[in-house]
């Protein structure tokens, strides 16, 4: 019963180091994803001005036209890229975070079987000190009747 008592404890010690683990590295996926998706949007948002401010080298209408549909393009492609990107990101990130809630399945399962085996073990020894102490109890009753119909023979 010591044995099985202390095992559900030593599990249930693995159990929240397992869990606060987990939860870290989740943390630290959450974070690396915001950092990195900030960061890229910093960068996209200064190509974007780094495009549009530039001064336009030509004066003529038509060399202007040129140069802003050649702009638009640039923002265009820096956009289509930006979003290729994140898409593939947020695919990893989502992979990741799936993974994690798996393992995070897995160690509330089994800590949920080891609550159960100790409640379990728990019950099992209840009942064990239960009967031993319902048979001493039945064995001094055997003996005080034993008793009492002995003195009630010698009178």
């Amino acid at each position: 019963m010591r044995s099985s008592i202390q095992d559900g404890a030593n599990y249930a010690k693995e159990s929240a180091t397992s869990y606060i683990e987990l939860s870290s590295k989740v943390y630290s996926l959450f974070l690396d994803t915001l950092t990195s998706l900030t960061g890229r949007r910093l960068q996209y948002w200064k190509s974007v001005w780094e495009v549009s401010s530039r001064p336009y080298q030509l004066t003529e209408v038509d060399g202007t036209v040129r140069d802003g549909f050649d702009r638009a393009s640039q923002i265009l492609d820096l956009t289509v890229n930006e979003l290729k990107t994140d898409g593939q990101n947020a695919a990893e990130f989502f992979e990741k975070l799936l993974s994690h809630t798996t393992r995070f399945q897995d160690v509330a399962m089994k800590a949920f079987r080891s609550v159960l085996n100790t409640s379990i073990s728990n019950l099992d020894y209840v009942e064990e000190t239960t009967q031993r102490q319902l048979n001493g109890l039945t064995k001094q009753l055997d003996e005080a009747e034993h008793r009492a119909g002995a003195a009630a023979s010698t009178k």
